[in-house]
């Protein structure tokens, strides 16, 4: 484990619990108070794009683990920017420049990883995996194949065979 000063003893693995939990909880209150403030500013300001440039700013703040898809989900239902998957950033509506009182409470009410919830974790079932895939297969076949398309019936077959 190249790098990493691992903990000897117990107690002190169970301190370190303890103190990720409280980090943790910290930093997603972080994360949300900063971006209620982006949304509050903005709504005194008038400035959009300076809004929409922190929000960017926040978003690549975020380290990989902190559910960064809810936080996109919160900012496009709230703050009604529009996430650019080409750009991999936020955009403003030409049409929602400005932000009303009402709509910045709303948002500093509901926190982003109370908005969308972390999906349910499902263990892999490889028979599940394989029939989905037969019957996507299916049914392009069914609803015919379009340029590009490679779906080859005795594929289909086969796979149906293993699952059988």
């Amino acid at each position: 484990m190249a790098n990493v000063s691992l903990i000897k003893t117990d107690a002190k693995i169970d301190e370190l619990i303890v103190l990720i939990g409280k980090r943790g909880a910290s930093l997603q209150k972080d994360i949300h108070r900063a971006a209620c403030s982006i949304i509050r500013r903005w709504h005194e300001s008038s400035d959009v794009s300076v809004a929409v440039r922190q929000m960017n700013a926040l978003l690549e703040a975020i380290p990989s683990m902190g559910r960064a898809n809810a936080f996109k989900a919160w900012v496009e239902a709230y703050a009604t920017f529009v996430w650019n998957a080409d750009d991999s950033c936020f955009a403003y509506h030409a049409k929602r420049t400005k932000i009303s009182l009402g709509d910045a409470q709303a948002a500093c009410a509901t926190p982003f990883w109370e908005f969308k919830k972390e999906p349910e974790y499902k263990p892999m079932n490889l028979d599940d995996l394989i029939a989905a895939l037969v019957a996507r297969a299916d049914k392009r076949r069914q609803d015919g194949l379009k340029d590009g398309d490679v779906v080859d019936a005795d594929k289909i077959k086969a796979l149906k065979a293993i699952i059988a």
